[in-house]
């Protein structure tokens, strides 16, 4: 994945999700405190809370005071801790003197003041999978890398058992990256290491128009990268009206599409229109999601069939693979390719 500079949409976003919530910074074995400097920085001009821990800290970096046995109790450090983020909305905190003793503190303390996020920086970066760094990760999917470990990576298995635990805790979510590509793992879509989330990562629900900025962004990057036709503003509005978002973190999107069923209701079809995922969810089964809850809808309102129209090649792959069959263009109604250009598409047909 790319550790390339967020477009400046995307950090805002971001920016936005991160405002007013805590962060913990984890600074691993190779990594130190002026590596995370930047975006410590401007997360707190952000007014998000930030926590640095580190084994060491710079020179003239005053530390407060947090001792491991202080966690559990409403004492001296935890009461420093508290101030300094009401002051300063920053805090340095140095951590055991071991890599392992440290992390299990920086775990602890993300409990202990219920942190929306623990982040882990260190030179191993995201979780390994069979085509590179998994983006996206379930704890309950980590059963086998608790017991071995993480070999492709090198995370050890009592590591991947404390990051369980916060999270089990109350911790929203982890993010393991290194610290060349923390800014692009944090503000960007693509993301440059690993999320690890507890439950559900996401929900398909109807857009709202709330939303709608969301899902342009989407559309738009969509058309940029060659996966999506290129539309005009008034047929992204009629897309957007028959949206549907795939949502993680809240109202985070990870994949839009629309369900088109107005034009075709004589015939009793139902058409998917713009399905796009953010390149972080390709291979976590969030299109996959779209679909199948697309095809729910479309079964509710009478349709006896599903279609959708590409020339992509990696969309026509996924909906092979989801149950549609490559049909002639004139399956569908005349109506679709009214002053269409040609070469027509391929169409994929899935009945319901």
């Amino acid at each position: 994945m790319s550790s390339s500079t967020p477009q400046p949409s995307e950090k805002e976003f971001y920016l936005r999700h991160f405002r007013h919530r805590s962060i913990v910074l984890h600074v691993g074995a190779g990594a130190s405190v002026a590596d995370v400097a930047d975006v410590a920085d401007e997360l707190v001009a952000n007014k998000t809370l930030v926590v640095v821990v580190a084994r060491r800290l710079p020179a003239g970096r005053a530390a407060t005071p947090v001792a491991r046995d202080q966690l559990d109790e409403a004492g001296p450090g935890p009461v420093a801790l508290s101030g300094a983020l009401l002051t300063e909305g920053v805090a340095f905190v140095r951590g055991p003197a071991t890599a392992a003793r440290c992390l299990d503190f920086s775990c602890r303390l993300a409990v202990r003041i219920g942190a929306h996020k623990l982040v882990l920086v260190d030179p191993r970066g995201g979780l390994g999978g069979r085509s590179g760094t998994r983006s996206f990760v379930k704890v309950a999917s980590m059963a086998r890398a608790y017991r071995d470990g993480d070999r492709s990576s090198g995370w050890k298995a009592n590591e991947l058992g404390l990051l369980r635990d916060a999270i089990d805790a109350g911790v929203e979510s982890v993010n393991l990256t290194t610290a060349a590509s923390l800014a692009a793992e944090l503000f960007s879509y693509e993301g440059a290491g690993t999320l690890v989330t507890a439950g559900d990562y996401a929900t398909v629900e109807r857009l709202r128009v709330d939303d709608f900025a969301q899902a342009l962004a989407l559309l738009s990057r969509g058309e940029r990268e060659g996966f999506l036709l290129r539309r005009d503003d008034a047929e992204r509005a009629r897309l957007l009206l028959c949206g549907y978002g795939a949502w993680f973190e809240g109202r985070r999107l990870a994949g839009f599409a629309a369900l088109q069923t107005a034009p075709y209701r004589k015939q009793r079809l139902a058409e998917i229109v713009g399905l796009y995922t953010i390149t972080r969810f390709h291979g976590e089964g969030v299109g996959v999601r779209v679909v199948e809850a697309l095809a729910d809808v479309a079964g509710a309102r009478g349709c006896r069939a599903l279609f959708a129209c590409t020339s992509n090649a990696r969309a026509a792959a996924f909906f092979e693979r989801n149950g549609f069959t490559p049909v002639e263009p004139t399956r569908v109604p005349a109506a679709k390719w009214k002053a269409r250009r040609e070469p027509r598409p391929t169409v994929f047909w899935r009945d319901l």
